[in-house]
């Protein structure tokens, strides 16, 4: 095996010329394939931390039987002794850090104008430190427990500014009228229409005494990172079975989930036309080259050289021209990374959101692999054709195309 791998690397070189078409076939190809997995990866990932930093967490917890379900009074569902879930919770070592939030909705009023819209509660010493993804386009995140920050869309809507006062009413969860004058602390601006529009974030003892309860809704949770979510959950059930911990991907499946599959399918079909065309130009080159040698395989074969024998050194060679090919390709998109992309790709906004982003290329190591394998493997199957036919031809045959 060896001198059959010997003999295949010195024929590579026989034919610079041939060798060298091959090759910048081969590179291009695993180049594209590298630099458009970069790219999904890198738009994925952004994404992902948006979802993460901007508003999920790496995931929530519900009481049983309450996410994805309408109820008539929600409140009754909610957890009465927060402090000793929240205890529960943590007992998992792979969470960092525990949000318990209450959500409502409520009429918000300044001046003659008044919308309706869904606020949240939280506690910002906690929040403030791990959200950051929220992109504050005025003023500051909440800092004192009289203070509210609205969506971009909101504060336009009601014509308010940092600094000014707005007046919140809503319903308790007895069925009385409550309201507080709160001043405007910043103005975020996520992307996302449908929150920018209706969404705003209060004191999360505000928005208890709002609502004349000591109950948590939920809580949201910081973890060591996306891949530990599975034993956290594990983790938490064991801690407590009337608690359903729900991981980022299925509460925003809507905008992160369905886009990741929707890349995931867009990046499967591009894949298949990118080898498609690498093994098309290869067998093209091929072809062409393996003709050229036909009075040399005749020549072999005359002097004793079997079809099996012949057909693992062209095999060889063809396998280590991917693999060359993948190399350089790999070599020419790293390159192409730390130039020409090094400012990132800047990107319109996606469906459903209103803000542009610049995507960075995230290439991770099992992409490398793939740049160097399928490439060569599209090379050695565009190979196979050509060379099966022209090693079933008689000697006779061959020598005749010298």
């Amino acid at each position: 095996m060896l001198e059959l791998l010997k003999i295949s690397w010195r024929n590579l070189f026989r034919n610079p010329r041939r060798t060298l078409a091959s090759l910048c076939t081969v590179a291009l190809g695993a180049a594209g394939l590298l630099i458009y997995q970069g790219f999904n990866t890198g738009v994925m990932n952004q994404y992902r931390e948006g979802v993460i930093h901007g508003y999920y967490g790496h995931g929530q917890v519900y009481p049983n039987n309450y996410f994805g379900k309408v109820h008539e009074q929600p409140w009754k569902l909610w957890f009465e002794n927060p402090e000793t879930i929240e205890q529960q919770i943590r007992s998992s070592s792979e969470v960092l850090q525990v949000f318990p939030r209450v959500s409502f909705y409520s009429f918000i009023v300044k001046g003659g104008i008044t919308l309706g819209g869904k606020g949240e509660g939280i506690i910002p010493e906690r929040e403030n430190t791990f959200f950051t993804s929220m992109n504050f386009i005025a003023g500051t995140d909440l800092q004192h427990p009289d203070q509210i920050i609205l969506g971009k869309g909101l504060a336009e809507s009601i014509d308010a500014k940092v600094g000014d006062t707005v007046t919140l009413l809503t319903q308790t969860v007895k069925g009385q009228l409550n309201g507080a004058d709160l001043t405007v602390a910043g103005i975020f601006f996520t992307g996302k229409k449908v929150i920018d529009d209706s969404f705003y974030r209060v004191d999360l003892k505000q928005a208890q005494q709002l609502l004349d309860t000591n109950r948590i809704e939920m809580f949201s949770l910081a973890t060591k990172g996306v891949d530990v979510w599975p034993k956290a959950e594990k983790d938490i059930r064991a801690a407590n079975s009337q608690l359903d911990p729900i991981r980022f991907e299925i509460l925003d499946k809507n905008y992160y989930q369905n886009s990741v599959d929707f890349l995931h399918a867009q990046f499967t079909f591009i894949r298949s036309i990118i080898l498609v065309i690498v093994a098309m130009g290869i067998f093209n080159v091929i072809s062409v080259g393996l003709l050229e040698r036909a009075g040399e395989m005749g020549a072999l074969r005359a002097n004793g050289e079997k079809r099996s024998r012949l057909f693992k050194i062209l095999l060889i060679e063809n396998s280590l021209l991917g693999i060359l090919g993948g190399f350089f390709g790999i070599c020419l998109a790293v390159l192409i990374d730390k130039t020409l992309l090094a400012k990132g790709i800047p990107m319109p906004p996606a469906p459903g959101i209103t803000r542009q982003f610049i995507v960075f290329l995230d290439i991770m190591p099992s992409h490398y692999t793939q740049a160097l394998l399928l490439p060569m493997i599209a090379t050695v199957l565009a190979s196979l054709y050509p060379t099966i036919k022209l090693l079933k031809k008689s000697i006779p045959e061959l020598l005749r195309s010298t």
